[in-house]
């Protein structure tokens, strides 16, 4: 059994990007389109044919046939396709499932994405076995979402582990010192999960400081460290995202989401949104109703 291209009705796939742990894709552009996204989960892209160019976060990477590309959970991203047809597997994660799959640092690390020197070494010209065996992981995984059987949950979890081993395997990382973890390392993670779940509320250093006990230069100084931004930069990010879910998903107005996301001001909202995205919150919208942004692909 194999997956079926473009094989899916488009509410039902943009629903699933938003909510299910994972989702499963197949998908072929046979035109040449341009695409910003962003998106609560981890995406991961195994390339068939074609070609293109991704830019995320700002930073580019080339793709082909071959190549597998780990797009990290609420990184920015823009995509060019080169050549036609572009074709590829799409396998999304939400970070708070496969965060309670996988606990070792290093596995964690193949679902981030890589710098683009490590992309071009490790990341391109996937020995065509390891892709097989990989594309036969995902089809069995698309398999059991669309016909449940006995312990579902159990075979999922499985096959996502294997998974993300096979990648780790084939990647061939190169070996880094392990430095000791931050003595506030796990606060900070608090910290970060709280705005995850809070992100619509008035959030602060003040108001952290309040409700974690810490000083708020201690969480200014220690977030960047542990989370690789500063705690504004996150709090903008989580925000974005949810943004571009609602723009994507509803008709609600700008003021409307960017109130809904946690801004008390439209024109902050609409100046962070570009800041991040690199166009306007109606501009997103209309790329996405006007397919350049195809649901849930990258």
């Amino acid at each position: 059994m194999e997956i079926k291209i473009n094989d899916y009705d488009e509410t039902r796939h943009f629903r699933a990007l938003c909510e299910d742990h994972y989702n499963v894709s197949r998908t072929c552009e046979y035109e040449k389109n341009e695409m910003r996204h962003i998106h609560e989960g981890c995406e991961i892209l195994f390339v068939e044919s074609g070609s293109a160019d991704y830019f995320i976060e700002g930073k580019k990477y080339h793709i082909e046939p071959g190549s597998i590309l780990v797009i990290s959970s609420q990184a920015h991203h823009f995509r060019r396709i080169h050549e036609l047809p572009y074709q590829r597997y799409g396998l999304t994660l939400l970070p708070s499932y496969y965060k309670s799959l996988i606990t070792d640092p290093k596995l964690l690390n193949v679902l981030k994405t890589p710098a683009p020197p490590i992309f071009e070494a490790c990341c391109t010209h996937v020995h065509p076995q390891n892709f097989h065996e990989m594309v036969r992981l995902l089809t069995i995984l698309e398999n059991e979402s669309r016909h449940p059987g006995p312990f579902q949950a159990e075979m999922e979890r499985s096959v996502i582990i294997q998974l993300v081993v096979l990648l780790f395997r084939a990647f061939h990382y190169p070996c880094e010192n392990e430095a000791e973890p931050h003595p506030l390392n796990a606060r900070m993670q608090e910290i970060k999960e709280y705005i995850d779940r809070n992100f619509n509320q008035a959030l602060d250093l003040e108001h952290l400081s309040r409700v974690f006990f810490l000083h708020p230069a201690t969480i200014s100084r220690s977030f960047p460290i542990c989370c690789g931004m500063t705690l504004k930069k996150y709090i903008n990010r989580v925000r974005i995202c949810q943004a571009a879910r609602l723009l994507e998903g509803t008709d609600r107005s700008i003021e409307a989401i960017g109130e809904a996301i946690g801004y008390d001001c439209v024109h902050t909202f609409i100046r962070q949104f570009k800041a991040l995205m690199d166009i306007s919150p109606l501009q997103y919208r209309k790329a996405y109703r006007n397919k350049n942004i195809p649901p849930g692909t990258c």
